[in-house]
């Protein structure tokens, strides 16, 4: 199975297998699926992507 990579476009996260699509998109975390409310940061603490200004699909 090919892994997913995180569909926030500044996040280059894999996807947990886990993972429930929002909308039809992936997403490492709830912080990127929710495009990064209050600038909250991935879950992944090496990545930046909160610092963007915007993470995913808003739910």
């Amino acid at each position: 199975m090919e892994e997913r990579i995180c569909e926030c476009p500044h996040c280059q996260c894999p996807v947990p297998g886990t993972a429930i699509p929002v909308n039809g998109h992936y997403y490492c975390c709830s912080a990127c699926a929710t495009a990064h409310p209050d600038r909250e940061p991935c879950q992944n603490p090496d990545c930046d992507c909160h610092r963007h200004g915007w993470g995913g699909i808003k739910t």
